[in-house]
């Protein structure tokens, strides 16, 4: 029920907890006292200049860390008894604010230069101060005055002896700020907020320590140079990790006044959530570091500071108040101030201009995509990667020869997809064309912006999206149809490995180096794109289902493998079936367009490489092992080799200086008088050879090993082939196979019925009438077959006979002379002569005495053997 109130009373306030929650919660850095009791001094001595324009600033602060005591001083205007009842008593009555509006509205210059608006800054001093001590005298008051407060909402009003108009603030500050009782924090404090207060600031006497004039506060310059030098000079000094690469200096007029500089870094900022900055001053006061938001977002390489009178700071003089329209006039007016510079720098400092584009590229091409004006005047001149290193468009237009079927407009080639370079820079090389890769943010569109401004006398031309007759030449009919089987053949392998969406054509294209590129159609680049999007991890959306049911379908829509019809690889495959090895070489040709345009790099594409890449290392470890035994087998034969060889040496070095016949029989006594007739064939004149069997001399003792021996030790052979008895064949065959040259004759009687294997017919063929022939019967048929008028006419005997060095001294020889000879004497002179050489170079009457035999008898044999020896 609502009736007469019971009592009328008025709400208490904790006064001394309001004043340190206030004191505590409003600033955030301890420190800002310092900006704030140096802005009351500046304050106050305008408004005494105001007054009396002879007056000359001054703001001292004094240091004394062993009392915990910190002293600003300044000779401003000061304070009587009711000032400081009206203003420093009482929170949010400004002195400041309240002359100023006076001092404005009487017209005086002197307002535009207060800082003060909201009556708190004396606040500040209760964040690290104990007790807080205001010593001032006003100009034309009898006396000074002392104001002392604790931080309550008790305060003593002391009359002082302070000499001289101004205020000195005393704060004796707290043992857990101490650290703040510090020349050179207290100094290094002051040049961060407080570096274009115009009057000079000293501390402990030393000073000034504030530049007090930036570049921007001076009106008069002797030349543009000089101007923009020092403007480079200190920003140089403020932000010093840092090179400009240009300077933009901020004078603007209207809503919202602002000076400064901007200038562009020299730090490549790649990264996308980057944002340009700048430091704001309200009235020569710093007020906020590395501001996101008073630079347009496109400005993202830009750095500065700007000073504007008009912007309006916050309570805590910390910030700037953002809705009000200064700020969004400020933020428009410097957006247009870069991009006129930037659009000065390309029409009159070509270098620099190409040097910002070297390092901030991306952000420039981002401007000129969304300022038409900006671009208008840069599109020329933005930078874009080609296979010839970076270039212009200007100087990108001179490269290509004008397309006659376009209306001779000059072509713009470029590819869309950065990993696609490899490949495309080799098309191009190749063809002689100078193609752009657009696959860096804004390049395509940016492209296709400057072909639509410029429709009449430019063309853009896709490379990866593609076939264009003049690089990828079409084949005659009949080369199409000599290729047609591999393209079925490719399809074929390609989707057994799990590819279905890819057509195969045959061009022809330069270099013959490359086999095989891979061109999208402008959906299935589309889709490449859509699937970039669905695996980022922001994209969760009601979409997600669709996208992937559309990149599903998209598995169907075919990208051309483009063969090159001039690769020898490619032409080799075309006479190849289906086979394993053609299989992985189609798949492999794939694979290396994938890998060559990483942007076709999807994870169905890198399975399918990786399963390949096992594939083939299963094969190689496979071929690997089939060597490895290959190898083996290889050393095993080469030392079998090598030993036969040994071996064989061997046996030659055992190989008599005469003639060796190496005579292969059967097991049987038929066969002997055939041996007599051989023997006195060959172991006379003219021929003087050796014939042995193996039964004659045992020289190792297997039967096999004596065998080989023989064999080893042999010049030739003769063998009796009538029964192709398979001792004597065996034999034979051994002989045959040892693969020298070593000639073999072969005894065939008459009545022989069994076919002689074609092999052994090109070998000498001896015919004779039978075993139980006659010696000299056997012997004249034997003759027959190997002489002509009493000479050789067999090569291989001839060849035998020229290679002998000595004449064998035989049995058969020795019982043929006209001296008779027992079987003792003749074994007597063989085993001291084995040739004729032997016998005829011996004396005589020694030989008598070690054969035992009558000296005459010696003489007549020496004699008859020259004879002999000499008539062959």
């Amino acid at each position: 029920m609502v009736g007469r109130p019971r009592e009328t009373f008025k709400m208490e306030t904790n006064f001394e907890g309001l004043i340190q929650l206030l004191a505590r919660h409003l600033y955030a850095d301890p420190d800002v006292f310092v900006r704030e009791l140096i802005q009351n001094a500046h304050d106050s001595i305008i408004l005494r200049q105001s007054e009396s324009e002879d007056v000359s600033g001054r703001i001292e602060i004094e240091v004394h860390p062993k009392d915990g005591m910190l002293i600003f001083r300044d000779n401003g205007i000061g304070m009587d008894e009711d000032d400081i009842k009206k203003f420093l008593s009482v929170i949010g009555s400004t002195g400041t604010g309240s002359l100023g509006r006076k001092l404005q509205a009487e017209g005086r210059e002197a307002a535009f230069e207060l800082i003060g608006q909201f009556g708190i800054g004396m606040l500040s001093a209760f964040v690290v101060a104990t007790k807080v001590v205001v010593r001032t005298r006003k100009s034309a008051a009898a006396g000074a005055l002392a104001w002392h407060n604790s931080g309550s909402t008790t305060c003593e009003l002391y009359d002082d002896d302070k000499p001289g108009v101004g205020t000195e603030v005393i704060l004796h500050v707290g043992p857990e700020h101490g650290y703040l009782v510090d020349s050179r924090r207290i100094t290094e404090t002051v040049i961060r907020y407080c570096d274009f207060i115009r009057f000079p600031i000293n501390v402990d006497g030393k000073g000034p320590v504030n530049a007090m004039d930036a570049p921007w506060h001076r009106d008069v310059w002797h030349s543009p140079s000089e101007k923009l030098e020092a403007y480079r000079q200190y920003l140089g000094r403020r932000y010093h990790n840092e090179t400009p690469l240009t300077v933009i200096p901020i004078d603007i007029e209207g809503e919202c006044r602002a000076r400064g500089a901007l200038y562009i870094s020299d730090r490549n900022l790649p990264d996308l959530d980057t944002t340009g900055v700048v430091d704001i001053f309200v009235r020569r006061m710093f007020v906020r570091a590395d501001d996101v938001d008073l630079l347009p977002p496109w400005a993202k390489f830009v750095r500065g500071l700007v000073d504007s009178p008009d912007l309006l700071p916050t309570a805590a003089r910390d910030n700037v108040q953002r809705t009000h329209s200064t700020f969004a006039f400020l933020k428009e007016q410097l957006g247009r101030l870069i991009v006129e510079h930037l659009a000065d720098l390309a029409r009159n400092e070509r270098n620099t201009f190409v040097h910002i584009n070297l390092w901030h590229h991306y952000h420039l091409k981002g401007m000129a995509l969304v300022h038409d004006d900006f671009f208008a005047q840069v599109a020329d001149l933005l930078l874009f990667e080609t296979n010839r290193n970076l270039m212009s468009l200007e100087e990108y237009l001179t490269k290509n020869a004008p397309r006659p079927e376009t209306g001779n407009k000059a072509p713009i080639y470029y590819f869309a997809f950065a990993g696609a370079a490899a490949q495309f820079y080799r098309l191009a090389d190749a063809t002689g064309w100078c193609v752009i890769n657009a696959g860096a943010e804004f390049d395509e569109a940016l492209l296709e912006k400057y072909s639509m401004y410029n429709a009449g006398r430019v063309w853009l031309q896709r490379l990866d999206a593609t076939d264009d007759p003049a690089i990828f030449q079409r084949l005659s009919r009949e080369e199409e149809e000599s290729f047609r089987q591999l393209e079925a053949n490719a399809e074929w392998a390609l989707r057994r490995a799990g590819v279905t969406n890819i057509d195969v054509r045959m061009r022809r294209f330069a270099p013959p180096e490359l086999p095989a590129v891979i061109i999208l159609t402008p959906e299935s680049e589309a889709e490449l794109k859509l699937r970039d999007i669905v695996i980022q991890p922001w994209f969760r959306s009601q979409l997600e289902d669709v996208a992937n049911e559309a990149l599903e379908r998209s598995r169907t829509r075919p990208v051309y493998l483009q063969l090159n019809a001039t690769n020898p690889l490619v032409r080799e495959l075309a006479l190849l079936n289906r086979e394993p090895v053609a299989q992985e070489l189609m798949y492999a040709m794939y694979t290396s367009a994938v890998l060559y345009s990483r942007n076709l790099l999807t994870h169905d594409n890198a399975e399918a490489i990786h399963r390949q890449f096992l594939r083939l290392c299963g094969r190689v470890m496979g071929q690997r092992n089939d060597l490895a035994g290959l190898r083996d087998t290889v050393e095993r034969e080469r030392r079998e080799a090598l030993a036969l060889r040994e071996s064989h040496a061997a046996l030659v070095a055992r190989r008599p200086p005469h003639v060796l016949l190496f005579m292969i029989t059967p097991f049987s006594e038929e066969y002997a008088i055939l041996e007599q007739a051989v023997r006195r064939v060959f172991e006379r004149e003219p021929y003087f050879f050796e014939v042995m069997l193996a039964r004659d001399h045992t020289y190792k003792p297997g039967l096999l090993d004596n065998v080989r021996e023989h064999m080893g030790r042999a010049h030739g052979f003769i063998a009796e082939i009538s029964d192709l008895n398979p001792n004597v064949m065996l034999e034979l065959g051994a002989t045959m196979f040892t693969g020298d040259d070593r000639p073999i004759f072969s005894l065939r009687h008459q009545n022989a019925r069994q076919e002689v294997p074609s092999d052994l017919k090109e070998k000498l063929y001896i015919p004779y009438g039978s075993p139980s022939d006659g010696v000299e019967e056997l012997a004249a048929a034997i003759r027959r077959a190997v002489e002509r008028d009493g000479q050789s006419s067999h090569e291989g005997i001839g060849r035998l006979v020229a290679a002998r060095s000595r004449r064998h001294l035989s049995a058969t020889l020795l019982r043929s002379l006209d001296v008779r000879l027992t079987d003792a004497e003749v074994s007597a002179l063989r085993r001291i002569c084995t040739t004729v050489e032997d016998l005829l170079t011996q004396d005589q009457a020694a030989l008598a005495e070690r054969t035992g035999l009558r000296p005459y008898k010696v003489n007549a044999i020496c004699e008859m053997i020259r004879e002999l020896a000499d008539g062959t």
